[in-house]
């Protein structure tokens, strides 16, 4: 006798997710409550709020588009774009209630140009701490790689030839 299929039953998450994304949180918890499921308005947020990051992370915003005032001037000066020049974005500023200098905005800017570097350059190690512990430390994993890549005989020789070499220039 053949079984028959059930329907599946309708997870929470996905009751949220077909809901209009008009109704509020706690609209559509007196909405599942008329279905028979019971959520919280906290599963709601969750569910809506994982949905909205990936829409807006690839939609771009301005604040002068913004129905929001900026919450601070730096956000402001950080959300246009680096394009627009300083006197254009202390007008807008002004449009929007903001008072702020050339300066500052030349000086946000910066500071975030400065940030952007730093995130992208690998960051300098000094050559020598006191113990030599960071040198000693990279070398010895400079080492390890190259053994692991040409195997210990070749790096062993390769060390041996490396010392002789040292060894023949301290002479003379």
């Amino acid at each position: 006798m053949p079984k028959r299929k059930t329907p599946k039953k309708l997870s929470k998450s996905d009751f949220v997710r077909q809901q209009p994304s008009a109704l509020t949180a706690p609209e559509v918890v007196a909405k599942a409550k008329a279905a028979g499921i019971k959520l919280s308005a906290q599963l709601v947020y969750v569910v809506r709020g994982r949905k909205g990051k990936t829409t807006k992370a690839s939609a771009p915003t301005t604040p002068s588009t913004s129905t929001k005032p900026p919450k601070s001037k730096t956000a402001f000066v950080r959300g246009l774009p680096a394009s627009t020049p300083a006197k254009e974005v202390v007008k807008q500023a002004k449009a929007a209630g903001l008072k702020l200098g050339i300066s500052y905005v030349y000086n946000i800017r910066g500071a975030a140009k400065k940030k952007r570097a730093a995130a992208t350059t690998p960051t300098a190690r000094p050559l020598a701490k006191a113990g030599g512990s960071s040198v000693s430390a990279s070398a010895e994993n400079l080492l390890k790689a190259v053994a692991a890549e040409l195997g210990l005989g070749p790096a062993i020789e390769l060390l041996h030839a490396e010392r002789a070499r040292v060894h023949s220039i301290m002479r003379n």
